[in-house]
């Protein structure tokens, strides 16, 4: 009989997790902690981790997502490898494929498995917690034998077992890592399927766009050491901006550096609003804890949709030492610029000098909000290659509504303080008409004074036909202190490598930036010295 009613109680159990409508996420905002030897670094780093854990089990959390470079910070990794690359096994660990389903916390005396991965692996059993960790991996190469690294995230499920991993794919500025190549998922048993990338990842459509194509995958994880640049990718910016676009629940975790302009982390909800958003300048670490609706399906949002205010009641003390965050801003040369107009309304269009990209802008400025704002704005519209670091160039189109610290073009794209006095739009709107490809993805880029997103508006795409598509944008309510608001957008095709198109071109980049113009003009002129050579040949058989 009590066998029975022990049945019973299990069943009513798991359907109960079967029709729960949200799951309560922990993300947080890591400061990590440095120390000279492995031992004491994972040691500090693993309690302060476990603590964050039974915090978060208090509070009832499901799941906890912990940053890249979390336990082992990107520093003390290329110090290692400086001395030489096996100095980088003392700070990687073995991960257990899973389909082995192996509970590391069960080998005990660290015989196979890093001490490091053992205590997490106890910890979320003991507080029944799903935890995503990231750290170095170290695997033997099956085919060579040698040793490999890689940069990955390990997913354990609440009875501590590893139940899935990922190697990120995209590597920047870590030529120590192998790249991963595997798209990873899993669901949980609340019934939510998740897709997990990398930092770097998210600027690349594979992973970040393949992932939501042929799965039921409606929540991402995202674990970051994002390095910032302001005006288009600031992290909480770019990371909002996807999760709208695509209509997922995305769970941010960023590495806390504010000196190397990493930190920012969130929870985005499916309708685009934002749950949680936290970046500040201290030297802290913050876990931010939120019910997160299950959705079924994904739901990019619509015209029709209204985005809802999040209003975070320590919003002034969260945010009160963000002027000192220290930003870059990005050095791509070839913007065009329009001023807005005199008597506070703008209706015009902008395109690119060959016209194959324009936008309208249609913007209404309260000229009585501020007499004179301490800084104003510009129009800007680019088509063409912008730098990934010091490696990569990605093909972007951009059009946007810009902040400038004053009436040059080169103080535009900026960060502001948000003490200072700003104009307030009445009215902002963006349309644009874009090819339907398979390798484009067109997201909102938001930002303002205090480097969070902007909540109040409306982003869509609309089938005008077959292959032209109709991206419109527009606040829905009035807004001040704006740095960035427009249309980002990501062309995977130009995407090349820094070296490559140097070479090929055998012209300067300039800071790491060619335009697509130059590159454009460079096949014309050699593919018509082909045809005129071959009409030589032709003439003289």
């Amino acid at each position: 009989m009590a066998g029975f009613s022990c049945f019973v109680f299990i069943v009513f159990i798991s359907r109960c997790y079967s029709l729960r409508s949200s799951y309560t996420a922990a993300v947080v905002n890591y400061l990590h902690i440095y120390a000279d030897y492995p031992k004491e670094l994972f040691k500090e780093n693993v309690e302060q981790y476990v603590n964050l854990m039974r915090n978060a089990s208090r509070e009832y959390a499901d799941i906890i997502v912990f940053p890249e470079y979390g336990l082992v910070d990107l520093y003390t990794i290329y110090s290692a490898v400086d001395k030489n690359i096996t100095e980088l096994e003392k700070y990687s660990s073995y991960i257990p494929e899973p389909s082995e389903k192996v509970v590391p916390c069960e080998d005990s005396k660290y015989q196979k498995y890093e001490q490091q991965l053992v205590e997490i692996s106890c910890a979320a059993r003991i507080h029944a917690i799903y935890t995503v960790i990231n750290l170095p991996e170290k695997a033997i190469n099956k085919d060579t034998g040698e040793m490999e690294f890689y940069n990955t995230n390990a997913i354990l499920d609440k009875s501590g077992t590893v139940i899935a991993k990922f190697r990120k794919i995209n590597l920047s500025e870590e030529p120590f890592f192998e790249p991963g190549t595997e798209i990873v998922t899993f669901t949980t048993d609340f019934n939510v399927t998740f897709g997990i990338f990398t930092c770097f990842d998210l600027l690349f459509q594979y992973p970040a766009l393949d992932i939501l194509s042929g799965t039921n995958v409606t929540d991402i994880i995202f674990p970051t050491a994002w390095y910032s640049k302001t005006p288009f990718i600031q992290g909480l910016s770019i990371q909002h901006g996807y999760a709208k676009s695509k209509g997922v629940n995305m769970l941010v975790s960023a590495l806390q550096e504010p000196d190397n302009s990493d930190g920012g982390s969130a929870i985005y909800l499916s309708d685009g609003s934002i749950a949680e958003a936290f970046i500040t300048n201290k030297r802290e670490s913050r876990v931010l804890i939120h019910d997160v609706p299950i959705v079924k399906t994904r739901a990019p949002s619509t015209c029709e949709t209204f985005n809802k205010t999040i209003k975070k009641s320590s919003q002034k003390e969260e945010f009160r030492d963000i002027d000192n965050f220290p930003l870059k801003r990005d050095t791509t040369t070839g913007y065009i610029y329009e001023s807005l107009g005199k008597r506070g309304k703008t209706l015009t269009r902008v395109c690119t000098d060959n016209e194959d990209f324009c936008c309208i802008f249609n913007i209404t400025v309260d000229n009585s909000s501020v007499p004179k704002p301490d800084y104003g704005h510009r129009i800007t519209i680019y088509k063409g290659l912008t730098s990934y670091g010091s490696k990569i160039l990605g093909g972007i189109r951009v059009c946007a509504l810009v902040a400038c610290l004053n009436e040059t073009e080169e103080s535009c794209g900026f960060r502001t303080n948000t003490s200072h006095k700003s104009a307030k739009f009445k009215s902002i709107e963006i349309q644009a008409v874009v090819d339907i490809t398979n390798d484009t993805h067109n997201q909102p880029s938001t930002l303002k004074a205090d480097l969070t997103p902007v909540s109040d508006y409306v982003y869509c795409e609309t089938m005008i036909s077959e292959s032209k598509m109709k991206i419109k944008m527009a606040i829905t309510s009035p807004q001040d202190s704006l740095v960035t608001f427009g249309i980002y957008g990501r062309m995977y095709g130009l995407d090349a490598l820094q070296e490559d198109i140097a070479a090929a071109t055998a012209l300067p980049v300039e800071k790491g930036v060619l335009n697509v113009g130059i590159i454009i003009a460079i096949v014309c002129v050699s593919t018509l010295l082909l045809v005129v050579t071959a009409v030589i040949l032709w003439k003289r058989s």
